[in-house]
């Protein structure tokens, strides 16, 4: 009856995109593609980040002559976007000409063109940037039966058009044609959001802006604590007494200082109170941070549970552990067995401070290089958003 009533809603919100599509279309009859336009969208127009942001930042410095735009909801702070990029709003009378003319689309995760008004042509470039590399929970056809009618649909419809996806490893190029309805083309040269584990000259800089932004010390060891998202919208896993944790850490590191940086899920933003989860001193809230990538390389650790944040860390070599009271009860289903990845898993505050205080770092290391190669067989060379930008010219339309 569950699946009935989805179907019923579903067929239900096709009806009120009609008016927008039969626009759209009109739209196509009228007008040309342009050459070297490029259309981006990040977590369904609401973020300027993740690949997307790394592949437009590229172009704008290799490849200046590329008009690229971006599309956001209204309402969304768009102050950190690149004053070269054009920035439009979504569903305005010039997103509708966008969408028709954009020699390329560029976005991060699933769209359904239906959806977006999107009826593409002859010409254009679909270029679908998921919004991760390795996966630790099932998703897509590997998770069917947790998935709503209406993404199945929606995901069937965005790999029917999609011209390319990329990966950064064996094991997800694996993924995309065993689960994602996806047979196309994918570029197995990396993720351009990891690029920047690789440019180490702008790691400092990294540093310099979010100990000021935060009021860290210079010399403080820096622990990033990015737990994931979870349904029940409750906080209680995410709570960890730092008081308690921050002397084993600082024992691990043998320094002074340690500060914590808490970075709850995008999803959680605006709806809960993390005021009790970062009530302690050397402890601060980063959930608002622009740029998970940039707080991730300037971590000296990550602590997280079921995100797949802890394979993109990983490149840098960087110890991470894993804390998941309600490991339980967290029923998504994975693609490892927790106990044989190379991150301890805690259950508990007492056995996360043992772990810490007994971290072995070259047995530790030994056990990643293994997985990263072995296992995973990562591609990651810094070099994702290059090879991104020579596919696109190598296509461009003859103007």
């Amino acid at each position: 009856m569950k699946r009935i009533g989805e179907v019923i809603v579903y067929k239900f919100n096709l009806m009120g995109k009609l008016l927008g599509n039969l626009l759209s279309y009109a739209i196509c009859l009228f007008t040309d593609i342009k050459p070297k336009r490029v259309m981006c969208w990040a977590y369904n127009f609401k973020q300027y980040g993740c690949n997307p942001r790394y592949l437009t930042e590229y172009l704008l410095q290799h490849h200046p002559d590329m008009e690229v735009w971006w599309v956001f909801r209204k309402g969304v702070d768009t102050s950190a976007v690149d004053s070269r990029v054009k920035v439009v709003r979504f569903r305005s009378w010039q997103y509708y000409k966008l969408l028709a003319t954009a020699e390329f689309l560029v976005t991060n995760s699933r769209t359904d063109p239906y959806r977006i008004y999107w009826h593409k042509r002859k010409g254009q470039k679909y270029l679908m940037l998921w919004h991760a590399g390795v996966a630790l929970k099932r998703i897509e056809r590997d998770a069917e039966a947790q998935l709503g009618y209406s993404y199945i649909v929606k995901a069937k419809n965005d790999s029917k058009v999609c011209d390319l996806m990329i990966s950064g490893s064996r094991m997800h190029t694996e993924l995309i044609y065993r689960a994602f309805w996806y047979d196309g083309e994918v570029l197995e040269m990396g993720i351009p959001r990891n690029d920047v584990f690789f440019q180490k000259h702008l790691h400092a800089g990294f540093r310099e802006r979010i100990c000021q932004m935060y009021g860290i010390s210079a010399d403080s060891k820096i622990v990033l604590y990015a737990p994931t998202f979870r349904r029940s919208g409750s906080i209680e896993p995410y709570r960890i007494t730092w008081s308690s944790v921050i002397p084993a850490l600082q024992k691990m590191f043998d320094a002074q200082k340690v500060s914590v940086i808490v970075r709850l899920h995008p999803n959680l933003i605006g709806k809960v109170d993390t005021s009790s989860l970062v009530a302690y001193e050397g402890v601060v809230d980063g959930t608002m941070y622009h740029d998970m990538q940039e707080l991730m390389c300037v971590a000296d650790m990550l602590i997280t549970d079921y995100s797949s944040s802890m394979f993109d860390f990983s490149l840098q070599g960087k110890p991470c552990m894993l804390y998941a009271p309600d490991v339980a009860q967290y029923d998504r289903g994975y693609y490892f067995n927790f106990r044989e990845l190379p991150y301890q898993l805690s259950e508990t505050e007492a056995e996360l401070v043992v772990n810490i205080r007994n971290f072995d770092a070259a047995a530790y290391s030994q056990k990643l290089n293994h997985f990263l190669t072995e296992v995973v067989g990562v591609t990651e060379q810094g070099e994702a958003a290059q090879a991104l930008a020579q596919w696109i010219v190598q296509r461009l339309l003859q103007q």
